[in-house]
């Protein structure tokens, strides 16, 4: 009976997905809006019987499956990514003429996948879960098939998560023939007693699997195909892919890699390899961003860089700072996110920074809030980003990783000049003919800027009480 809770969560949104299918199939609904809702629905069910499952720590399945309070607040977190993501596909879809069911189960698919991933210690469960969620990536990238840079897209982003499935499968094959298992513990157990011949296979076969989740999390050097593929892909898409898989990647390589970032004495080699990605990440996110005149573009360096500032925190083995920083990403991210959605309008996806000029003007309250987003992705204060930063680079600094955070504080300064562009743009410049037409009429995209908006600046100014739970949630997570 406990293994049916621990996996509660995910068979509701797989279940979700399965319902969707048969609808779409059989009853054929002339408009897929109703789907969509349906969608939000089983997200919401799922996030219900995670919260439900707080502090009674549910395991399956021979312990593969693990719902403890790090899984639940990390089920929570995806659940409400699937449920955003949802609603700003609502109006987008018909606009774009991809009003279709499989849309909304190919996102429950993807979103179950995620879920699977942070309910484990196996790297077996890890890596079904991530190809789950891979495989239904590819279908999203591609699914506006008359768009030659969706196709695109998706062929792009295809090949290089095949490319890197083959890295995670080699290095887990190193990994089980040296370890004889391929749970966290066990494969860390095996690194302190084995000869040298098994310890090298290891060190090699966890060096293959960082790769592979380089490759799948948009790190450098494993970056380049990301702002093609978010660019090519339909902006709700983009918005599930710059959220959804670092909620879950990133937080699989904290409970794997949790032992390196603690280790005192002389590091290992791989540690040192962690902290060189990590650092390029930073620096070639932010200086890609630079140059990009386009939203889209602009957004998916910015999530590498990200990628990067979170990486220090596993780096540091801060699992409070990494929850935390995760939580404030989805809210300031989506928010962004859900703004763009709303200038492109009727128009092409992915719209020009240039298209921005004057909207502070027309439109206050979307520029408003687009300014919060973009300040708090900067790391301005009161906003959540700042606080996120905050705990993430003094707890690297604990850890004697001073010239790690001054890279990071240094590429956080370079962003500053890039988000502050596209504010001074909206208030400072005139409306031009390349101006934006915005979706005044959009009741489930205002409730995600709305929650999003609250989200951080409440996390900015009041984080005390979600606090509380990251770090009970920390508590249990090694």
């Amino acid at each position: 009976m406990t293994g049916l809770l621990a996996v509660s969560p995910l068979l509701a949104v797989a279940f979700g997905a399965l319902a969707v299918i048969l609808l779409e199939a059989f009853a054929r609904p002339k408009k897929a809006g109703g789907l969509g809702y349906l969608s939000v629905a089983f997200l919401a069910m799922a996030a219900v019987l995670g919260v439900r499952s707080w502090g009674r720590d549910y395991s399956g399945f021979g312990g593969q499956v693990v719902l403890d309070r790090t899984a639940v607040l990390l089920v929570v977190a995806i659940a409400v990514a699937g449920v955003f993501v949802a609603l700003m596909s609502l109006r987008y879809l018909p606009r774009r003429g991809m009003d279709r069911g499989e849309y909304y189960a190919l996102l429950l698919f993807a979103v179950t996948g995620m879920m699977i991933m942070v309910s484990t210690t196996s790297l077996l469960v890890v890596f079904l879960g991530l190809e789950v969620l891979s495989v239904a990536s590819y279908a999203l990238a591609g699914l506006r098939k008359d768009d030659p840079k969706s196709v695109e897209a998706a062929v792009k982003y295809f090949l290089m998560g095949s490319f890197a499935g083959a890295f995670l499968v080699f290095g887990l094959a190193l990994l089980y023939g040296a370890a004889g298992g391929l749970e966290f513990g066990r494969v860390w157990g095996e690194l302190g007693s084995a000869a040298p011949g098994p310890r090298t296979a290891l060190w090699a076969g966890m060096a293959m699997v960082v790769a592979g989740f380089g490759f799948k999390l948009a790190l450098a050097p494993f970056h380049m195909w990301a702002p093609d593929v978010y660019e090519g892909a339909p902006t709700p898409v983009t918005a599930f892919f710059t959220v959804g898989p670092k909620l879950a990647g990133l937080a699989v390589l904290l409970r794997f890699l949790e032992p390196l970032g603690r280790g005192d004495g002389a590091r290992p080699i791989l540690f040192w390899l962690v902290w060189a990605v990590a650092a390029l990440t930073m620096v070639l996110g932010n200086l890609g961003a630079l140059r990009q005149t386009n939203l889209k573009r602009l957004l998916a360096y910015s999530s590498i860089a990200h990628s990067g500032y979170i990486l220090v925190a596993v780096l540091a083995a801060d699992g409070a700072g990494l929850l935390f920083y995760l939580a404030a990403y989805l809210f300031m991210t989506a928010g962004a996110f859900a703004v763009l959605i709303a200038v492109e309008g009727e128009g092409a996806d992915g719209g020009e920074i240039d298209g921005l000029a004057g909207l502070g003007r027309t439109h206050p309250w979307l520029a408003a809030m687009f300014s919060v987003f973009l300040l708090s992705l900067a790391g301005f204060p009161p906003t959540a980003g700042f606080l996120a930063k905050f705990y993430v680079f003094s707890a690297a600094v604990r850890r004697g990783h001073v010239v790690l955070v001054v890279i990071a504080v240094l590429a956080s300064l370079v962003s500053v000049y890039y988000y502050l562009r596209v504010v001074v743009v909206m208030y400072m410049r005139e409306p031009g003919a390349a101006a934006v037409e915005v979706d005044r009429e959009n009741p489930a995209l205002d409730l995600v800027l709305f929650l999003c908006l609250v989200g951080v600046i409440q996390l900015g100014v009041w984080p005390g009480n979600l606090l509380v739970l990251i770090r009970q949630a920390a508590a249990a997570l090694f």
